[in-house]
């Protein structure tokens, strides 16, 4: 990892609020946002804030955080694989065919 992209990071932080997002990468309808998580509470330990990607898509509010380039690598894994894509086109065909309503004349 760069000195450089640490020591920007470093920055954005420092000046970034609560849940603020900064859009890094948009590609067709899918948006990887830079979100500053907050200071997280439990009963035993503090986890202080910190850094995580935000995929989503464009009209999604709503999304995956990515904290790590491990999570990143699994994510892509699932996604790759071709048993999910089938089952994505045939989910598109099936709320296709649900939102052609056919009226008797």
């Amino acid at each position: 990892m760069s000195e450089e992209l640490t020591s920007k990071l470093e920055n954005l932080f420092n000046e970034m609020k609560d849940w603020e997002r900064r859009p890094v990468v948009k590609s067709g309808r899918i948006i990887i946002e830079l979100v500053k998580l907050p200071e997280k509470h439990s009963r035993s330990t503090i986890k202080p804030a910190s850094l995580a990607l935000m995929i989503r898509r464009e009209d999604a509010f709503r999304g995956i955080i990515i904290g790590s380039a491990e999570e990143i690598d699994d994510l892509r894994t699932a996604i790759s694989i071709e048993k999910i894509r089938d089952l994505a086109k045939a989910i598109k065909e099936f709320n296709r065919k649900r939102a052609i309503k056919e009226f008797e004349i």
